[in-house]
């Protein structure tokens, strides 16, 4: 057994999605839409949708009542799947805390991240949160979040702090990075506070968990100018997810077909982006410029 599998197991959010991916799939097999499936737990079309996505709970009663509707009598595939209803209904673990700081799909974006074994991201307006330095996240929380008090800006550092402890615990996810140039070149918090940056993104792409690549403004145009985007892999049997970003909101994805075009987008950038190595003489150049 990996060393990530109980940890993994405790996941309330990655149960919910098994379960969901499960029900969906029983489901369609069973040919019943969701308008029908609605009608048998007295709900919306909606409700069913979300209960496919992972997004509520399912207690017991409507399970069963979708199980039954779905024709699913095996007395063992039930009770697996009470199961996996009951550890998805159970409260989440570090980041319950912060649930008043940042909206849902950026709690079980968290609370995945937790647990996943390897994610490939593309930024393209900020360095990723788990590699800022705390003076550079205070200038981009301020900026982003005008409204913000000291105290909500101090808790979400604390919040940041805590995902970054990850990636020094025993068995990080491999992260794999993928910046667009604005990223290091736009002057977030001023010259300084830039150089400790990209300090500490060097130093920390010489960890074997981390790889760093940079899209140069001379490659021009690039299919990650829509938005940033964050492609997680768990332990199987658990379905990969995409994490996308957007002005209009953040949104969570795991329809095959999406995987596969986030996928596809995520290769072909890292296939024109700089290899790590001619990344880390960039950076290097650009620290000079602000020192």
């Amino acid at each position: 057994m990996s060393s990530q599998e109980p940890q993994a197991r405790q996941s309330p959010s990655l149960r919910r999605r098994r379960l969901g991916s499960t029900m969906r799939q029983l489901r369609e097999e069973a040919m019943v839409s969701r308008e029908l499936a609605g009608q048998q737990l007295d709900c919306s079309e909606s409700k069913i949708s979300r209960i496919e996505n992972g997004d509520v709970r399912v207690n017991r009663r409507d399970l069963f009542a979708l199980l039954d509707l779905y024709g699913v009598t095996d007395a063992t595939v039930r009770d697996e799947l009470r199961e996996l209803a009951a550890q998805g209904g159970r409260r989440g673990g570090w980041w319950v805390k912060y649930n008043n700081e940042v909206a849902g799909s950026f709690r079980r974006f968290m609370e995945l991240e937790t647990v996943a074994t390897s994610i490939r991201r593309v930024s393209v307006t900020a360095i990723p949160g788990i590699l800022q330095t705390p003076e550079y996240a205070k200038s981009v929380i301020a900026a982003t979040a005008p409204e913000s008090t000291r105290e909500d800006i101090e808790r979400r550092l604390l919040m940041r702090a805590e995902r970054q402890r990850r990636l020094a615990e025993p068995n990080p996810p491999n992260n794999w990075v993928i910046l667009d140039e604005a990223v290091v070149r736009r002057q977030v918090g001023g010259p300084a506070v830039m150089a400790a940056q990209l300090r500490r993104l060097r130093s920390a792409a010489e960890s074997s968990h981390l790889r760093v690549q940079l899209l140069p403004f001379e490659n021009g145009a690039h299919e990650g100018m829509p938005g940033s985007f964050a492609l997680m892999r768990f332990l199987p049997p658990d379905p990969d997810v995409v994490y996308s970003e957007g002005f209009a909101g953040e949104v969570i994805l795991d329809d095959p077909e999406d995987l596969r075009s986030f996928s596809l987008r995520f290769d072909r950038l890292a296939d024109t982006a700089l290899s790590p190595e001619r990344t880390s003489r960039f950076l290097e150049r650009v620290i000079g410029e602000y020192s």
